[in-house]
């Protein structure tokens, strides 16, 4: 029976997979605001989207809640969510 050497600097292999992702679960709540994290886990894409989406019309404007605070009514995001195209066409910017 042979045995593996292992070179220095190097550990053992371990029973943890090698690559793990955190994964977080966000729910609208029924009525309120919600902030960028959770805007951007709900739909699925990185919040660096959900800010360009915004600026091009493709996505509900936030309110600003304080002069460093910024969040979607949760009505909209769910409106958004339902139909993202009809959305968009329903609140087309003039450009």
């Amino acid at each position: 029976m042979q045995t593996a050497a292992i070179k220095p600097g190097r550990t053992a292999p371990s029973s943890k997979p090698v690559h793990t992702t955190e994964t977080y679960t966000a729910a609208l709540p029924a009525t309120g605001y919600v902030r960028l994290p959770v805007a951007s886990a709900v739909c699925g894409v990185a919040k660096s989207t959900i800010w360009a989406w915004t600026a091009q019309g493709r996505f509900p404007k936030p309110v600003k809640l304080s002069p460093r605070v910024s969040a979607w009514p949760v009505a909209d995001v769910r409106a958004w969510l339902a139909d993202p195209v009809a959305w968009q066409a329903a609140n087309k910017v003039e450009g």
